[in-house]
């Protein structure tokens, strides 16, 4: 028992070194920071003061952050503390309770910290910590037994569902399988409440969210998703995302795609019902054409992978699972950058061509913890300078690029248009500018004629008059008097597309 004890405590801080030895934060993250920041400070849930706009897709993730930041007042040492903390709750957890011997605990934590996906998002500020956790507690309750599952256990697997849906709305594509399966064994209508209880932190944000901002999703739904990109371009970007991370991560996929055979082919009916909510999730990646980030939506897939793999290696014997070991190692070590060492920036034809970015590498050298000092402040990053000179010259409208570091040391004074939309609602309802070559997730769009009159002075100056009245709608919702009968009744109408007609009009007219 004292072996366990000590192979346990070596194992958590082996991970412990590994996760401040790569720790950092990226621009993204900031974007939320500057929502928490004006919350905080009494401007409300909001990024730019004067309107209300959901930018964040973790409500979950932005409470939590919230409550650190209020008491820690620091941007940067909120975001990496907190991801730092969750991140090893989410080793502690893996360690008590993901394998039954020292061996495979060993093994499991090799592959953990191989995986560039797995060990660059369990900092970077985003909300994939949260996820890694939730994920693995409800597989792990799950697949603990075959029996029958009580009303207890039950309501416990719908609770991590729900907060997971919280924390990131698309998350439910893994948990849709193992919840259907949980509701058909126990079929009761007693059984279904007990899982629709466990939503309820959900749909309280989601009605919150609709009357606040108008909108049930966040506003980089509509950004990343509303471009009129085909489909056929989408998948395509798909199966690149996929190929990005095997010339740069190749050990995650390998993993991913050997625990899915493992667990249909031996595999339990518990066991088929995670890998079929991986290749849900997997699935919807490549329809959405993947992600800006390499390897940030296969961190979550790969740490459920390591858990369905120990299963099936738990009965090989210790020549067999040191062979895989071996294995693994090879794949790990042939990633162009290991995930165990400080990161550095890899500028490769693939990433070139696709538009994916090794976000960790490249925002490493001024965000990584191991950076801070007596003369390095983090971050350290052109565009916090520009935002902390934008803040000094006071109120005023601004189009920027990358707009966290920037819009969080510009200060609630600064509006920021972004031109790839991720928050502002105008522009995310408007599709791609044409002739300008996109990247995945961000897309830039055309600033319509007149808009920036119409932010600096406050009346509409907006050229198009289709467009025009569409803004007066929208304006109302993220600006008007939250209690205001006409705003709720604008709010029906924006969600169910009876102003739609107007863009489409707009869209007519600029494309002609």
């Amino acid at each position: 028992m004292m072996g366990r004890k000590y192979s346990l405590l070596l194992l958590f801080l082996v991970f412990l070194t590994v996760l401040l030895r790569t720790a950092w934060i990226g621009d993204d993250a900031y974007i939320t920071m500057r929502s928490v920041d004006n919350w905080v400070n009494g401007y409300g849930l909001t990024w730019n003061q004067a309107e209300r706009v959901q930018t964040f897709t973790h409500p979950l993730w932005m409470l939590l952050l919230a409550g650190v930041y209020f008491v820690v007042g620091n941007a940067y040492f909120s975001l990496i503390g907190l991801s730092l903390l969750v991140s090893l709750a989410v080793m502690l957890a893996f360690l008590i309770w993901g394998a039954q011997n020292e061996f495979d605990l060993a093994l499991g934590g090799l592959l953990l910290i191989l995986s560039n996906s797995f060990i660059d998002y369990s900092t970077s500020g985003l909300e994939n910590p949260i996820s890694h956790l939730l994920a693995l507690l409800f597989v792990l309750y799950f697949l603990k037994n075959n029996r029958a599952l009580n009303a207890q256990k039950i309501s416990l697997l719908g609770l991590l569902a729900g907060l997971a849906v919280l924390n990131r709305m698309d998350s439910i594509l893994l948990y849709l399988p193992a919840l259907f399966f949980i509701f058909w064994q126990e079929r009761t209508p007693k059984n279904m409440g007990r899982l629709l209880l466990g939503f309820i932190p959900f749909a309280l944000w989601s009605l919150f969210s609709l009357f606040y901002y108008g909108f049930v999703f966040p506003n980089t739904y509509y950004a990343k998703l509303n471009t009129s990109i085909p489909h056929g371009t989408l998948f395509q970007q798909g199966v690149l995302y996929f190929f990005n991370s095997i010339l740069l991560d190749p050990i995650t996929l390998f993993i991913i795609a050997l625990s899915l055979l493992a667990a249909f082919l031996w595999g339990g009916s518990r066991q088929k019902m995670i890998g079929s909510g991986m290749i849900l999730y997997l699935c919807y990646v490549v329809y959405i054409g993947g992600d800006l980030m390499s390897g940030r939506f296969f961190s979550i897939c790969f740490l459920l992978a390591v858990v369905l793999l120990l299963r099936h290696l738990a009965g090989l014997d210790r020549q067999r699972k040191f062979l895989f070991g071996l294995v693994a190692l090879f794949l790990g070590l042939m990633s162009p950058s290991l995930a165990f060492n400080p990161p550095v920036h890899l500028d490769l034809e693939i990433a070139n061509r696709s538009g994916i970015s090794d976000e960790q590498g490249f925002y490493y050298g001024g965000s990584g913890l191991l950076r801070w000092g007596r003369y390095h402040k983090l971050p350290e990053h052109e565009w916090v300078s520009e935002g902390i000179n934008l803040r000094k010259q006071g109120p005023q409208v601004y189009v920027g690029k990358g707009i966290g570091y920037l819009g969080f040391y510009a200060g609630p004074q600064v509006h920021v248009i972004d031109y790839f939309a991720l928050a502002d609602t105008l522009l995310a309802r408007l599709p791609l500018q044409q002739g300008i070559k996109w990247d995945i997730g961000h897309i830039r769009r055309a600033i319509p004629d007149g808009y920036l009159e119409t932010l600096e002075t406050g009346t509409n100056q907006i050229a198009n008059p289709n467009l025009a009245v569409y803004y007066e709608k929208l304006s109302m919702v993220t600006r008007g008097n939250p209690w205001s009968w006409e705003r709720i009744q604008v709010i029906v109408d924006l969600n169910i597309g009876k102003y739609d007609t107007l863009l489409d009009a707009y869209l007519r007219e600029v494309n002609q």
